[in-house]
């Protein structure tokens, strides 16, 4: 009945997306929008009480059993507000900029009164979260930076698909007796390097370079990050898949974040989307504070791209392609023992260009989920106009790209 997630997913229809799928996208909208506009329309949509909670009385616009499954009575009253939504395929415009920037609005305000009244109530200072909204980067930045709490937690997979997860980990002890050592999050399939060598083959039209030997991990980064470096699009196939809706260094796609002409070139010729969404930066857990207000023993928040930091202004520019037009960045930290070969691609970029920081948004093209499998990841490098695959240690690169 009073649901903040539900409410953000029906504007997010009313603004023309796949709502449950495509609130992101209204998250990375409002920053173009001014959210005063139709921030007190909103703050009648959302009660926030004395007690610490909040109430949404327009849920009790929906009054039958069908309009509670399909909110039609929400969403009359929405276009009774606002206007006519916007459908699919139309312009957006300055006035759903505006909204989409005071529904984010309201919902920061909203989880920062919940997470007050909790924090004065239990006197905790360490917060996980959980849940759609959780996966809402920019208000989890805010509740980072706020100083209510000491440390904050969300796991890899907040939302729905969170649900399968902690089932799981109820029921292991009970039936186990143990409870499995968390590699958090490489839960997913994973391939040796001899098993993606295989898949790789040699496709027509294509130069294939396999690296052994003693040194192979450090010749395959300083090759890939040389690539990196010359403005090749990587996809990027390692180790086990990442559990939850980020693609975290193994199942990627990697770009040189240095020139906002990459975010341009990737959104128009590899992931073909809206111009307004940003991409994440990757950067060793190391250097997090020099390039991002990150303060220093925080660097471990940001692990899982589930916050928004601060680009630091002597770096935006040098940033263009992963800083957003409010000069924030959906910052993921890598540490060495987490993944030992993403870690040392990064670290090799920075040796080849004096920027640690490397573009990483996920291995998919549009319309596909987050690429799992290496078959799948060889078919779809085929189809698309990525540069290169770095699938475990083979590099496949097309030919006429001269890396051969």
């Amino acid at each position: 009945m009073h649901s903040i997630g539900i409410l953000y997913s029906l504007m997010t229809h009313y603004l023309g997306l796949v709502p449950f799928m495509d609130e992101y996208k209204v998250m990375g909208l409002a920053p173009y929008g001014d959210p005063g506009r139709y921030y007190a329309q909103f703050a009648e949509l959302v009660h926030l009480r004395e007690d610490g909670t909040y109430t949404v009385p327009l849920m009790a616009r929906d009054y039958s059993a069908a309009q509670q499954e399909t909110h039609e009575g929400v969403f009359a009253e929405l276009v009774g507000r606002f206007g006519p939504a916007r459908l699919p395929g139309e312009p957006l415009t300055g006035q759903h900029a505006d909204l989409a920037a005071a529904l984010q609005a309201i919902t920061e305000a909203s989880l920062l009164h919940v997470l007050r009244a909790a924090r004065q109530s239990t006197g905790h200072r360490r917060l996980c979260l959980a849940g759609g909204v959780a996966l809402n980067c920019t208000a989890n930045g805010l509740v980072a930076r706020s100083g209510l709490f000491d440390d904050v937690f969300v796991q890899p997979a907040a939302s729905d698909d969170g649900t399968a997860l902690g089932a799981a980990l109820q029921a292991e002890p009970h039936l186990t007796g143990h409870v499995s050592p968390a590699d958090m999050p490489y839960w997913g399939p994973g391939f040796t390097d001899e098993e993606l060598a295989g898949v790789a083959g040699c496709p027509e039209g294509c130069a294939v370079r396999h690296f052994g030997g003693e040194d192979a991990d450090r010749d395959l980064v300083r090759y890939v990050a040389r690539l990196l470096a010359d403005g090749q699009i990587v996809a990027w196939f390692q180790g086990r898949m990442e559990f939850g809706p980020r693609a975290l260094g193994n199942r990627s796609i990697l770009a040189d974040p240095r020139h906002a002409g990459m975010r341009d070139r990737l959104n128009a010729v590899v992931k073909d989307r809206e111009s307004f969404r940003p991409f994440a930066p990757a950067v060793r857990a190391e250097d997090a504070g020099r390039y991002f207000e990150i303060d220093a023993g925080a660097e471990d928040i940001y692990a899982h791209m589930l916050f928004v930091a601060r680009t630091r202004q002597e770096y935006r520019d040098q940033l263009g392609a992963v800083t957003h037009v409010d000069g924030t960045a959906r910052v993921q930290t890598v540490r060495r023992f987490r993944n030992e070969r993403f870690w040392s691609l990064i670290t090799a970029f920075g040796e080849e260009t004096g920027m640690p920081v490397l573009l990483n948004t996920s291995f998919n093209l549009k319309g596909q989920p987050i690429i799992a499998m290496p078959d799948e990841a060889v078919r779809t490098f085929l189809r698309s106009r990525i540069d290169v695959l770095a699938i475990g240690r083979t590099v496949v690169t097309r030919q006429e790209v001269g890396h051969g």
